[in-house]
């Protein structure tokens, strides 16, 4: 179940290429592995990934940017991450996607920012994984949330950013929070179809 809010302006600063700054945090894992991990030795920590996926005007996947280096960047070198973070080690986010809004194309309309959990736990064992949307310039944050409240999932639809002519910036923020399992998602294009 989502907990979708209605849209609202996106009031970044007009300046700086209208950079907005996505950002995804967590803790390291303090609990002990279990003894599967420690046989396979895999998942010793959690790892968290923060993705956006980019739609067009007529609600097309166009585009994808992950942490992954071949997708760090979409092709227009407006959206980029920063990289991988596997660990959650160290204050602030541990990954960023940075969005120059003013460089993308006329024709780029949806931005959904997802979170996925690469490492097999879901939101309940994960501790203190948080997203923030901010201005690029003044780091003032537009959205500010804990992830995955109830614990369930193993990803989570964050939220939309997305051209609105009647916001005073052209763009408005929708925050989603949705909580799918991974089993449900074949094909992340298709799936946030649901969502414009």
């Amino acid at each position: 179940m989502s907990s979708q809010k209605p849209p609202v302006p996106l009031l970044y600063t007009a300046s700086a290429r209208h950079r907005i700054l996505a950002g995804l945090r967590w803790d390291v894992r303090q609990d002990g592995t279990t003894l599967m991990e420690r046989i396979r030795g895999t998942h010793i920590q959690h790892d968290l990934d923060l993705s956006c996926y980019i739609f067009d005007e007529r609600g097309d996947y166009i585009d994808y940017v992950s942490s992954m280096a071949q997708d760090s960047m979409d092709s227009t070198g407006a959206i980029y991450h920063s990289g991988d973070d596997a660990t959650g080690e160290g204050d602030g986010d541990d990954e960023t996607i940075s969005c120059e809004l003013a460089g993308l194309p006329r024709g780029t309309k949806n931005l959904f920012f997802v979170c996925e959990i690469r490492s097999g736990q879901t939101f309940a064992q994960i501790a203190n994984p948080a997203f923030r949307l901010a201005d690029g310039m003044t780091d003032t944050n537009f959205m500010d949330t804990a992830l995955g409240a109830d614990g369930r999932g193993e990803a989570c639809i964050i939220a939309r950013v997305f051209r609105d002519p009647a916001s005073p910036t052209g763009w408005n923020l929708q925050e989603i929070l949705d909580y799918p399992a991974l089993a449900e998602v074949s094909d992340w294009g298709s799936y946030l179809t649901r969502y414009l």
